[in-house]
């Protein structure tokens, strides 16, 4: 896939400043009461810079072992389209699917920040997420799972917050954050966030799972920390969803072998691979498949991997800190095809746009989403 310049897509594609206006105002009206001028961002490495920092636990790193205190073949002459739920009525906003309860909908995203750690798998809760980030910690990839249309009982293990978190919260509109704890840095920098913060540290809504190792066994349960929220504010919709019977793009290929995503440093291989039956994309890690505690393969119905740079966090100096405002190259997973093109995200406080290398947004199926956020060139995607 050749290089994309994001002037050059505004020069052919002027209706890309429609886009961000509407992202602007939509923002504007709910939320802000100052005005921030667009701004068209250029190439990933003139344009990627964040304000944020990286943490590491206040008492364990990600290799401590002390105890913390208290594929299946889509034929691409069948139509592989999935028609997309009707969606006459409200739907939320972060999986485009619809609700039959609007009271659901009154309240904020809640972030966990998920273990990765070999120690920590399998997970419980990750398949019930809205939305998923995957970044690098140290050594590990770690999650920032945002929960709005569920509430999974229980959520874990939780792990600590690292600054790479900062950019994504300041996103979702002043969301609750839990997480189980941080350094000094990175608790610093959460209180000058606009969130509502919940960590272990400040907490006693959180429990520990005897049968497992700490630091890997800290759980929550969702209701709970919904309940602590003082807001009935939901988050504005990150992506744009296709509606019913909405054809994707011509830009879209079918694909049926895994695409491969090759973490730097220690951190997991990931793939994910179409499976139909599933109407979803298969995850594997390290060449094992990546399963809940209920013993289900994740499958989420979209992947958008959005290739970045990552920088030493201010907060320690092993940690790297994952650069989400800036653009650079794309690949969405959606409904058995893949879509390349250029994500650019012109603010920490403004929801990233994606565009096909025609210029034209990319539509997400309705449902769950994982954004994976590997280092520039970290993506293989399978000869066609």
């Amino acid at each position: 896939m050749s290089e994309l310049l994001l002037p050059t897509i505004q020069a052919r594609h002027q209706d890309r400043s429609n886009v961000h206006l509407t992202l602007r105002l939509r923002r504007l009206r709910r939320l802000r009461s100052v005005a921030v001028p667009l701004v068209v961002l250029a190439m990933l490495a003139g344009a990627c810079s964040n304000s944020g920092s990286v943490e590491v636990e206040q008492t364990t790193t990600e290799a401590a072992t002390a105890q913390d205190s208290t594929t299946t073949e889509v034929p691409e002459e069948e139509s592989t389209t999935t028609a997309a739920p009707s969606a006459s009525g409200p739907v939320a906003p972060l999986t485009g699917l619809p609700v039959s309860d609007t009271a659901e909908l009154e309240r904020p995203a809640l972030v966990v920040k998920i273990d990765n750690h070999p120690n920590a798998r399998p997970q419980t809760g990750l398949d019930e997420a809205d939305i998923v980030f995957e970044m690098r910690a140290e050594g590990v990839t770690r999650f920032a799972a945002a929960f709005h249309s569920t509430s999974p009982a229980p959520l874990g293990p939780v792990r600590s917050s690292r600054t790479s978190d900062f950019d994504i919260l300041r996103g979702l509109d002043r969301p609750l954050y839990a997480s189980s704890g941080g350094n000094d840095y990175v608790l610093a920098g959460l209180r000058n966030l606009p969130i509502q913060g919940v960590t272990a540290s400040s907490r006693t809504e959180y429990f520990r799972d005897s049968s497992r190792p700490a630091p890997h066994n800290l759980y929550v349960n969702a209701a709970d920390l919904f309940a602590l929220s003082d807001s009935d504010e939901p988050p504005t919709a990150w992506f744009q969803y296709r509606s019913a019977n909405e054809e994707l793009p011509v830009s879209a290929t079918a694909i049926s072998d895994a695409v491969t995503i090759a973490y730097k440093g220690n951190s997991p291989v990931v793939t994910h691979t179409w499976d139909s039956a599933r109407a979803g994309w298969l995850r594997t890690q390290d060449g094992r498949p990546h399963t809940t505690s209920s013993g289900d393969q994740l499958a989420p119905e979209n992947v958008v991997i959005m290739e970045t740079i990552y920088t030493v966090s201010p907060a320690d100096a092993t940690s790297p800190e994952v650069q989400t405002v800036g653009s650079g190259r794309l690949f969405v997973l959606t409904d058995g095809h893949i879509i390349l093109g250029t994500w650019s995200r012109e603010a920490a406080d403004a929801e990233p746009v994606l565009l096909d290398e025609d210029g034209d947004v990319i539509k997400l199926t309705p449902g769950r989403t994982w954004v994976l956020l590997p280092d520039g060139g970290a993506t293989t995607v399978p000869a066609s």
